[in-house]
C-alpha cells in the first residue's frame, strides 16, 4: 500500500508511454508519411501518384480485415505478446523500403505486410492496458494517448523532411524504422504492464478498498454476448457513418477551399487548425467523459460537427472556414476518444480486443470509402455542395442514433466467468 504513495502513480507513465508509442504507429509512420516521399519516388523510380496511393488503398484495407484479429489475440494472449513482434516486425518493413524497394511491387509487399502482420502495431493493443489502469480518469488516460497520434503527424513531416532535404529520403525511412525499434519497442518493454496488479498497484492510483471489477481482464461480455448486445451495433453504425463523413472532407478541404478562391497557404492553415483541434480535442474530451455519462458529451460534440460540414457545404471561406474547421476537428477528436471508452463501458474487458478490433475496422471501411464518395460527388457535379449536404444530413443520423445509447452495466454487481 505505501508504495502507492510514493511518487506518481505508475500509470501516467504508462499512459505517457503508450502516448509516444502510438505516435510512431502505422497511421503517421505509414499512412500518412507515404506523402512525403512521393516526389522522391517519381523522381527515382518513374512512379505516378495513383500507383504510389493505391500502397494506401492496401494498407487500409489489410489493416481493416487484420485488426479484429489482433483484438482476438490481445484477448488470449495479452498486449505485450501481441505488441512486441509486431513493432519489430514493422522496424523492419520501414527499413526494407530504402534497403530493398526498387520496384513497385516491392513497395506493393511493404504496405500489405504493415497492414497484415504488424497490424498489432496499431492502438488496438494499448486500450485494454489504459482500461485496466484506469477507471474513475479512463477517459483522460484514453484521451492523452490517442493525442499520440496528433503528436505524430505533428513531428513526422518536420523530421522526414529535414533528412529528405539533407541527406536523402532513404534515410527518412531508417529513421522512422529506428524510432520504432529504438524507442517505441524499450517504451513498451519497461512501461507497458499489462495491469497494475503487476506491480501491486490499484487502478486510478488508489490505495484503499477493493480495486474495481470494471479494471479486471475476466469481467464483462464474451464475444458472442457482445455481439448480440444492442448497444455494439448502435456503436457500429456511429462510428461506420462518422469516420465516413468526417474522413471523407479532410483530403478534400484543401482543394475545396482553393476552388473557392482561397491561396493554397490559408488552405493549408485550415487543414492544420483541424489537426490542432482534434489533438485538444482528444485531452478535453477525454477529461469530460469522465466527469459526464459519454453519450451526452458525443451528442454535443457529433452535433458540432454537422454544424461545421454544414458551414461548408453553405460555401464558407476565410474566417468561416476556420470555424467549419474548428467543429470538423472537435468532432474527430471526440471520435477516438469514444470509440475506447464506450466499449470499456458496455462490454467491460473480457473481450475488449476483439470488440475494439471490430469496431476500428468499422472505422477504417469509413474512411476508405468517405474520401472516394467526396470524389465522386465532385466529379459528377463539379462542386462538393452536394456530397457535404448528404453528410450534414449523415451527421445529423449519427447524433440521433447516439442518443439511443443505454446506461452503462453496473459491473460491479456483475459474476466473473
Amino acid at each position: 500500500m505505501n508504495q502507492q504513495r510514493q511518487g506518481p502513480f505508475f500509470g501516467w507513465f504508462v499512459v505517457g508511454a503508450t502516448s509516444l508509442c502510438i505516435s510512431t504507429g502505422p497511421g503517421p509512420f505509414a499512412f500518412a508519411a507515404l506523402g512525403l516521399f512521393i516526389i522522391p519516388f517519381e523522381t527515382e523510380f518513374g512512379w505516378d501518384r495513383t500507383q504510389i496511393s493505391a500502397c494506401l488503398t492496401l494498407l487500409v484495407a489489410t489493416t481493416a480485415v487484420s485488426v479484429p484479429i489482433i483484438g482476438r489475440c490481445v484477448d488470449k494472449l495479452g498486449s505485450r505478446a501481441i505488441l512486441f513482434p509486431s513493432l519489430v516486425i514493422f522496424s523492419l518493413c520501414l527499413a526494407a523500403i530504402p534497403a530493398f524497394v526498387s520496384e513497385l511491387w516491392h513497395l506493393v509487399l511493404v504496405f500489405f505486410l504493415i497492414g497484415t502482420v504488424a497490424a498489432g502495431t496499431n492502438s488496438v493493443p494499448y486500450m485494454p492496458v489504459l482500461s485496466a489502469w484506469f477507471f474513475k480518469y479512463r477517459g483522460l488516460a484514453i484521451g492523452i494517448s490517442d493525442a499520440g497520434i496528433g503528436l505524430g503527424y505533428a513531428y513526422v513531416p518536420l523530421l522526414v523532411l529535414y533528412l529528405i532535404n539533407s541527406a536523402g529520403w532513404r534515410y527518412g525511412y531508417y529513421a522512422l524504422s529506428g524510432i520504432v525499434l529504438f524507442i517505441a519497442l524499450p517504451l513498451v518493454y519497461f512501461f507497458l504492464k499489462e495491469s497494475p496488479a503487476e506491480m501491486g498497484l490499484k487502478p486510478d492510483g488508489q490505495t484503499t478498498g477493493e480495486a474495481p471489477r470494471a479494471t479486471r481482464k475476466d469481467v464483462g461480455l464474451d464475444v458472442k454476448e457482445i455481439s448480440r448486445h444492442r448497444e455494439f451495433w448502435i456503436l457500429v453504425a456511429i462510428f461506420v457513418v462518422l469516420s465516413f463523413v468526417l474522413n471523407g472532407i479532410l483530403p478534400h478541404m484543401v482543394p475545396m477551399l482553393s476552388d473557392r478562391g482561397m491561396n493554397t497557404g490559408s488552405a493549408a492553415a485550415v487543414a492544420a487548425t483541424v489537426g490542432i483541434t482534434v489533438f485538444v480535442s482528444r485531452i478535453v474530451i477525454g477529461y469530460l467523459i469522465d466527469q459526464f455519462f459519454a453519450p451526452y458529451v458525443a451528442i454535443v460534440a457529433f452535433s458540432l460537427s454537422a454544424l461545421g460540414i454544414a458551414v461548408f457545404a453553405l460555401g464558407a471561406v476565410d474566417a468561416m472556414a476556420f470555424v467549419g474547421a474548428i467543429c470538423v476537428g472537435l468532432s474527430l477528436g471526440a471520435e477516438g476518444d469514444l470509440l475506447a471508452y464506450l466499449i470499456g463501458r458496455y462490454f467491460g474487458l473480457k473481450s475488449f480486443g476483439a470488440a475494439f478490433g471490430f469496431l476500428f475496422s468499422a472505422v477504417l471501411v469509413g474512411t476508405a470509402l468517405g474520401p472516394l464518395a467526396f470524389g465522386i460527388g465532385f466529379d459528377t457535379t463539379g462542386s462538393y455542395t452536394g456530397i457535404l449536404t448528404i453528410c450534414v444530413g449523415l451527421n445529423i443520423l449519427v447524433v440521433i442514433l447516439t442518443a439511443f445509447l443505454g446506461k452503462y452495466p453496473d459491473w460491479e454487481k456483475q459474476t466473473a466467468t
